[in-house]
């Protein structure tokens, strides 16, 4: 198996593809690039926990990229600031699973934000 992440920009990501699927696949999707005020983490383990398997038995029809337990390092930050980037630059740090978007419709139906 190729390595998590290659210089072709891309990294490996364990994903459900649509919504209502119930299996996962091990998938190479290219590195996103932060939004400005964000930065880009290279996570170095993940967990698989509760939420991860009721996902992959259909709860909340989610798809896209599973994994919000991880630990990883701060690889690139989305700023001018200096300062803010040479602070966070190879900071550990790890996922924070109460924090949600709060703009998409998992946001929406999970924590009641749609009104």
């Amino acid at each position: 198996m190729s390595s998590p992440t290659d210089d072709d920009g891309t990294m490996l990501a364990f994903m459900i593809p649509s919504p209502g699927d119930k299996h996962g696949e091990v998938r190479r999707i290219p590195i996103p690039s932060p939004s400005p005020g964000f930065c880009l983490v290279k996570v170095l383990r993940a967990g698989v926990c509760n939420t991860d398997l009721e996902i992959l038995q259909g709860y909340m029809g989610f798809h896209g990229v599973l994994g919000h337990e991880f630990v990883g390092r701060v690889v690139e930050v989305n700023t001018d600031n200096d300062a803010i980037k040479t602070k966070w630059i190879d900071r550990r740090v790890c996922g924070d699973i109460n924090v949600g978007c709060a703009s998409c419709g998992v946001c929406d139906n999970t924590f009641g934000l749609d009104g």
